[in-house]
């Protein structure tokens, strides 16, 4: 048997309701509802216990729920700003494995996710491992370094692919669901064994601008210094801006300029949002950039956010070599979303054009993402990206 996919929608505002509609919607291409993986994402008004224990109660018995709130859903017929959508995966020759983790801080990220890894490897053990999909919560301060905990149980190379959870752009509160439970703080994951056919590609598009600085203090996810000076002068100087101003116009430069870290041998920035500017003129970016690191402003556009979906899409048929792709996992970023406002649907439709205009294609905008980028001997690193489109194709 094939890979088989299902896909279903709502909009209701009841989370019963909603969960009784997806899943009829699913039923006419799964008529015995039976899965082997149900993947839910919400807006933060379904992130409720009652959503997920009707779609379980549902569909067939057993089958693991993974998902997590998004700021809007990506949706085969195009993006939803309220709502919930619901896929069902049925891979008859792929175990596939799930697990949670709850309480990351209390725990410490690293450690969380060695945690994760390691809960879920038990379940594998003696097969092929293919890739794992995460998604975690989106105001994590180190999501880099959970990913960090992960790699340390799955390999270096071991391709982890997946995004952090939103809310409606407040920054307050993300939620992680796994089977009937609803938290925060937390992460799941589902890992793909045995024999699968996959693809993946990540892009951002956005360009550099001036010259490389390096950051000369800074802890967490706060930059102190950049150039022996305090760390939002970066801004200042280029934007002729006092940082009164920059912290009136954060969430414009939050989207439109986020800092790009240069990394060794690979082809693309990892970008960070600057979320906050403090008065004493350090800057709070969304996850860690380490000391040392050399950083570079960066600009975005929307043409260069439609032409970097189309390469990440270009990515994963090349890694599909022209095999039917039966699933377009969709991980975006919010910030693309504000960024392109009502061209959006534009960006979803490049990813058509590529891959074909039936694919089936689901997914959310949250406030990260996690992905390998290229290398040149194997799958490569996986990162924490902030404002990239990262795309899992399945076949």
């Amino acid at each position: 048997m094939d890979i088989k996919t299902a896909i279903g929608t709502s909009s209701q505002k009841d989370p019963y309701e909603a969960a009784n509609e997806a899943v009829a919607s699913c039923r006419k291409k799964f008529p015995g509802l039976e899965a082997d993986l149900a993947i839910v994402f919400s807006t933060c008004g379904l992130a409720n216990p009652i959503l997920l224990k009707n779609i379980q109660k549902l569909i067939k018995p057993g089958v693991p729920l993974i998902g997590c709130s998004a700021a809007a859903l990506i949706t085969p017929s195009g993006i939803l700003k309220e709502g919930v959508i619901l896929l069902l995966l049925s891979c008859p020759k792929t175990k596939i494995s799930c697990y949670s983790v709850e309480g990351i801080r209390a725990k410490g990220h690293f450690a969380a996710g060695v945690e994760l890894a390691g809960n879920i490897l038990q379940t594998v053990k003696g097969m092929r491992r293919e890739m794992c999909v995460v998604f975690s919560d989106g105001l994590l301060e180190d999501t880099s370094d959970f990913l960090k905990g992960m790699q340390n149980a799955f390999g270096t190379s071991f391709p982890i692919i997946g995004g952090n959870s939103a809310d409606n752009l407040s920054f307050s509160q993300t939620y992680q669901f796994y089977n009937g439970n609803v938290f925060s703080q937390g992460a799941v994951a589902a890992l793909f064994a045995q024999k699968l056919n996959f693809g993946f590609g990540v892009r951002h598009g956005w360009k550099p601008l001036g010259k490389i600085h390096t950051v000369t203090a800074s802890y967490a996810n706060i930059i102190q210094e950049i150039d022996g000076k305090k760390a939002a002068a970066l801004y200042e100087d280029y934007f002729a801006k006092t940082l009164a101003q920059l912290q009136k116009d954060t969430l414009l430069i939050n989207t439109l300029y986020p800092i790009g870290i240069y990394l060794d041998k690979e082809n693309e920035y990892l970008l960070r949002n600057a979320m906050l500017f403090n008065n004493n003129g350090s800057i709070v970016t969304h996850d860690t950039i380490a000391l040392g690191s050399k950083i570079r402003l960066m600009i975005g556009t929307k043409d260069s956010c439609i032409e970097s979906a189309k390469q990440a899409a270009a990515q994963v048929k090349s890694d599909m070599r022209d095999k039917k792709i039966e699933l377009l996992l969709v991980i975006n970023s919010a910030s693309r979303l504000r960024l392109l406002g009502r061209s959006a649907d534009e960006e979803i439709n490049a990813l058509k054009e590529v891959l074909g205009q039936d694919i089936p294609c689901v997914g959310f905008y949250g406030y990260g993402q996690q992905a390998p980028l290229r290398s040149l001997k194997y799958f490569g690193h996986s990162y924490y990206h902030n404002q990239a489109i990262a795309l899992l194709g399945i076949g």
